[in-house]
């Protein structure tokens, strides 16, 4: 796509392995398009060119071209600084890059799925330079990697004159004035802890975008264990009136624990987040907060009330003993967790109803769920109930 003045349309994810088979990307692109994305940043590797060859770089545009018709414009990255730093490898592998990226931009800058050329993936965040320990080294090796930069960004260019250029900074206090004076586009990543952190991140990065009159759009973020909700930094783009791509679309391989909206079966995690992602954040006012009443027309304490009738299993005969209905304890327990996931009274990292959605699939299959463990979490569930709601 050819350099434009504005890319707040964009609401895109990360997104791989890319490229991958047909069937794939197609269900999982369709999780995205539910809630209107319509952007994908992807990781290309030299590596595996240089091992496939025209194979590779078939799939590739195969890719795209299915990308695009489910709807979504793809931004590919051709170097990675995260991790293995491309600007490390010597000078004499140069004209096999120059090679792959000749082959690269020349068969997909025609693509109307193409979106924009990211150079570089974090070109500072690496090993070989986050591990040295010399200030004067370090700076050297910071500048190797603009070096490689001011070399491969006209190198694109050569061979793709419409589309727009990026590169992707760790954080837009990375960006580096002779890099931005060779782009189109201003584009930085955001794991911020705080608010605050947020914000003069997206400040800074809207003062370069000014300076060197580009526009600027946040190609990656959200990261769960990074103190950094994906609701939270949503929100700041919104802000900040600009375009966004969180990392990733998948709940997958290694980051699975950390990023990641969609599971495989199109569940998610965190509806906050796809809420976000229409433009609807959870509200953080005090002075607006209702907060919920579990027991406001009784249902807390008959909830309550059923638990434990549904646990009683003594009778007046002493060697008449009745084990608890399965299936009558899991209806109790079901009731007395709706009230506690629906007001929020509850830690929904792994939902009560979750349990209680296994053990019912054991029952229908013809197996016993373990009692004692659902007698306890029954139990577990009407006192968590009766402490909230103060009932004595």
């Amino acid at each position: 796509m050819k350099p434009m003045n504005d890319y707040r349309f964009v609401r895109g994810v990360n997104y791989y392995p890319f490229p991958t088979d047909e069937e794939r990307l197609r269900r999982e692109l369709s999780f995205g398009r539910r809630v209107n994305l319509n952007a994908l940043r992807v990781w290309l590797d030299f590596h595996t060119w240089e091992r496939r060859g025209a194979d590779y770089v078939g799939r590739l545009v195969e890719s795209v071209r299915v990308a695009y018709d489910c709807g979504y414009q793809t931004m590919p990255i051709l170097f990675n600084g995260n991790g293995e730093n491309s600007a490390t490898i010597p000078r004499d592998r140069w004209p096999a890059m120059e090679a792959y990226v000749a082959e690269i931009v020349t068969a997909l800058r025609d693509e109307p799925g193409l979106l924009a050329w990211d150079v570089m993936n974090e070109p500072l965040c690496c090993w070989w330079i986050d591990g040295c320990a010399d200030a004067e080294e370090k700076a050297r090796r910071k500048e190797t990697v603009w070096e490689f930069l001011r070399h491969f960004i006209p190198c694109v260019r050569e061979h793709d004159l419409k589309n727009a250029v990026t590169v992707g900074y760790t954080t837009a206090w990375e960006a580096e004035d002779s890099i931005n004076a060779l782009t189109d586009l201003i584009t930085f990543h955001d794991y911020s802890p705080t608010r605050a952190v947020i914000e003069a991140n997206f400040a800074r990065a809207a003062e370069i975008g000014k300076k060197f009159g580009q526009p600027v759009l946040q190609t990656e973020t959200g990261c769960l264990a990074r103190c950094n909700p994906y609701d939270m930094a949503l929100e700041t783009c919104e802000k900040y009136g600009m375009g966004w791509m969180v990392f990733e679309l998948m709940i997958h391989d290694r980051c699975d624990s950390e990023h990641g909206v969609f599971y495989a079966d199109g569940t998610v995690r965190d509806p906050a987040t796809i809420a976000a992602m229409m433009g609807c954040y959870r509200c953080r006012d005090l002075g607006t907060i209702v907060v919920p009443v579990p027991n406001r027309e009784g249902h807390a304490a008959r909830a309550i009330d059923g638990i434990k009738q549904a646990l009683t299993e003594y009778t007046d005969d002493a060697f008449d003993y009745r084990p608890s209905d399965i299936v009558k304890l899991l209806d109790a327990c079901e009731v007395a967790a709706n009230l506690l996931e629906c007001c929020d009274l509850v830690p929904m990292a792994t939902p009560p109803t979750a349990k209680i959605l296994a053990w019912r699939r054991l029952t229908d299959a013809g197996q016993k769920p373990p009692l004692g463990e659902v007698r306890a979490f029954a139990y577990g569930l009407a006192k968590e109930l009766k402490e909230l709601c103060q009932i004595l």
